[in-house]
């Protein structure tokens, strides 16, 4: 099997979960995501991500890419979901960065891992700037969004943002809703040098 293109990829999803009336309706996909960054020098240039795509959809995706019906994905049907999850990276996996206000796109974005963890489809980022951004000089602003409003990406309860690494209490990220179409928050981050 070809790999998906993203429109056919939420086409089956759609067609597992809704009847074809519901199929107008948006967002069809709930997505919990969070960024972790590790902080240990002013100067970042990748950090993570996760999704966790909600119980319709994961069990959908389970049931479409289990071809031998065992309850899970190995071989084959490990490498096929991989292959339309990738398609998603037309989208950067719906990552949405600015430095200094200034809308900027990643150099990359990857998934390193991904796995059925309490019935729901977990996801692991890695998103890559194309320079580093030195947070004492310069704000990094992160979101997830989908302008098209097929996923509702969702920031975790805890927060969009979870920060660590030695520098990580100098930092101080701010969250405000966001105002563009399908961006729920923003996280702002900058970072104080050391007095």
């Amino acid at each position: 099997m070809s790999p998906f293109s993203v429109l056919r990829f939420i086409g089956l999803v759609l067609g597992a979960l809704l009847g074809a009336n519901q199929a107008l309706a948006h967002p069809h996909i709930w997505v919990d995501s969070q960024y972790q960054i590790t902080v240990d020098s002013p100067a970042i240039q990748t950090f993570d991500a996760t999704w966790s795509m909600d119980a319709f959809t994961s069990l959908s995706l389970l049931q479409n890419y289990d071809t031998n019906g065992d309850g899970k994905l190995t071989g084959e049907e490990r490498k096929e979901l991989l292959n339309g999850l990738r398609n998603l990276k037309k989208n950067d996996y719906f990552v949405q960065l600015k430095v200094n206000q200034k809308t900027v796109r990643p150099k990359d974005v990857e998934i390193t891992h991904f796995s059925f963890k309490n019935k729901l489809l977990t996801v692991d980022l890695k998103v890559t700037l194309k320079a580093p951004v030195n947070l004492y000089q310069s704000t990094l602003s992160i979101a997830f969004g989908d302008s098209d409003y097929y996923f509702a990406m969702v920031p975790l309860e805890e927060g969009l943002l979870r920060l660590s690494g030695k520098l990580a209490e100098s930092c101080t990220p701010i969250s405000h809703d966001g105002k563009e179409r399908g961006i729920e928050t923003w996280v702002d981050l900058t970072c104080e040098p050391a007095q």
